[in-house]
């Protein structure tokens, strides 16, 4: 007998607390990659469950408990910062982006005139 999706569902969200229960008892960051390796996915294979919104659900929930565990270290473990605040910067931890690095990129408008006046709507 084949199992139902919420089973399934169910189950990869045991496995997923699973592994981080273990890497909080080591200590270590729980990375996108060992999650992967953990569940034994491939990166394809990860792909298309993120596609079906029930089990990319459970995908958000460790991605945001990867965020919680960074932004918990930064700003509670001495020297860490620097070191969180880069992993939160990728995208699969949250994609943070510093409010100087938006204040400073140079914005342009740019306005094409192609086609305009002398006798192009004619």
């Amino acid at each position: 007998m084949s199992k139902t999706k919420g089973q399934r569902t169910a189950e990869l969200r045991r496995k997923i607390e699973e592994y981080f229960e273990r890497r909080d008892a080591e200590g270590r960051f729980p990375t996108e990659a060992g999650l992967l390796l953990a569940l034994d996915l491939s990166e394809e294979r990860y792909e298309k469950l993120l596609e079906d919104k029930t089990y990319r659900r459970e995908f958000d929930r460790a991605r945001l408990a990867r965020m919680d565990w960074l932004e918990n270290r930064m700003v509670t473990e001495s020297g860490r910062a620097t070191g969180c605040m880069n992993a939160l910067k990728q995208e699969k931890n949250g994609g943070y982006m510093d409010r100087a690095s938006l204040s400073g990129r140079e914005q342009r408008l740019v306005i094409c005139l192609d086609g305009v006046g002398g006798g192009a709507a004619e």
